[in-house]
């Protein structure tokens, strides 16, 4: 969870192209959305999110909720925007979902890629550090309370390496901006900023290899840019990143019975709509490391997992089709997710990627905010020996 990225707005189209059989892979796990940038750089320094407390398990399927969620490294130079105005300091939110980390693998003939999810959260003063102004369009306005960011750091075959981190609003999950950094053949970096409409960019990638050779901060082909589809979602909607898609079912609860959820998302140079259902349950036999604070295991055997299948359309179509560019892994027209019951972590999905067909990616590791209801207690200390006569 891709061969060369298409370059959102104005690059290359974002599709993963490992070739006939070999550049097919890495195409799958890199055309992920491509109007994003982010600089190879470690996770963001923000505060990490509180427990969770899940809800019991009932006895009965719970019923939906129509809930959509609740940083990445500074570039450079950022042109800043003012830090939103509040009356008082905003606490941080309980974390929208289970988990802080999820890693994830997909095999393909001879190659393999994974892909790792992080969660954080920032602070409005950071967000607002972090957020450049852009020269053209109406920036989409940053929540006073602050964001979420989800970040991915990608392995791909080839010796490419992709980083991406993206601002999400909490309440509404739209996209505010992001980064992203491709290394390898055709590297490139850039920053975006989600505006009223579309979505502006700053690019750069090296004029020559010796550019290559160093960082991205030094690479000096550049080039700044907005893009804004003919065919426009309606005014006010959310809209947010392909990148995010993950993170928003997880956050949507999508384990729970007869819930939905509707994405409009970016995806190149026009708005895609995506449409979840909640479809019915299975056993799936699954193999993953597990961990939380205090403790690991490694769970091997049948999940209870709920199907979630998706189907797109592009924005004024008036049918779904198979032929829409998700700018998601590769992937086109349709998504079929297995979300594990009680949690919300997709533990597979599968669809359709241009040039190798169907691909299943699956969990490796998930790293949870809190204890998993069925982990066994501690055993307790034996104590000290007994120094009393028999």
């Amino acid at each position: 969870m891709a061969a060369q990225r298409a370059g959102r707005c104005g690059t290359p189209k974002r599709t993963w192209r490992w070739g006939a059989a070999v550049i097919a892979v890495a195409a799958c796990w890199g055309a992920a959305p491509a109007a994003r940038g982010t600089q190879a750089s470690p996770p963001p320094t923000a505060t990490p999110p509180a427990p969770l407390q899940l809800p019991p398990t009932p006895a009965c399927e719970p019923a939906p909720t129509a809930t959509v969620p609740a940083a990445l490294q500074p570039s450079p130079t950022p042109i800043a925007e003012p830090a939103p105005t509040a009356a008082a300091p905003v606490p941080e939110p309980s974390p929208a979902v289970a988990w802080t980390e999820l890693r994830y693998a997909a095999h393909k003939l001879f190659l393999s890629a994974s892909t790792t999810i992080q969660t954080a959260w920032v602070p409005a003063a950071e967000l607002a550090r972090l957020l450049r102004r852009p020269e053209k369009g109406r920036a989409v306005a940053a929540p006073a309370g602050g964001a979420v960011a989800v970040s991915l750091a990608s392995e791909l075959p080839f010796g490419r390496d992709e980083r991406v981190t993206l601002w999400l609003d909490p309440a509404s999950g739209a996209a505010l901006g992001g980064e992203k950094t491709t290394l390898g053949g055709s590297a490139y970096h850039k920053f975006m900023r989600f505006t009223e409409g579309g979505l502006y960019t700053w690019r750069s990638s090296p004029r020559n290899a010796r550019e290559a050779a160093r960082g991205p901060e030094d690479w000096t082909d550049r080039s700044r840019y907005l893009v804004e589809p003919a065919v426009q979602p309606p005014r006010g909607a959310a809209v947010t990143d392909p990148y995010a898609l993950l993170y928003l079912v997880s956050a949507a609860r999508l384990d729970r019975k007869d819930s939905s959820l509707r994405l409009l998302l970016l995806s190149g140079d026009r708005f895609v709509e995506i449409a979840l259902a909640a479809g019915g349950l299975s056993y799936q036999r699954q193999s993953f490391q597990e961990s939380w604070p205090g403790g690991i295991r490694r769970r091997v055997g049948n999940v209870l997992v709920r199907t979630v299948r998706g189907t797109a359309r592009a924005v004024g179509a008036s049918e779904t089709t198979n032929d829409v560019d998700l700018g998601f892994l590769g992937m086109r027209g349709a998504l079929t997710l297995f979300v594990e019951v009680g949690t919300g972590i997709p533990v597979a999905f599968s669809g359709r990627a241009e040039y190798i067909g169907n691909l299943t990616v699956r969990l490796t590791r998930a790293v949870l905010v809190a204890p998993p209801r069925d982990a066994a207690a501690p055993e307790p200390s034996p104590g000290p020996p007994s120094l009393s006569p028999p």
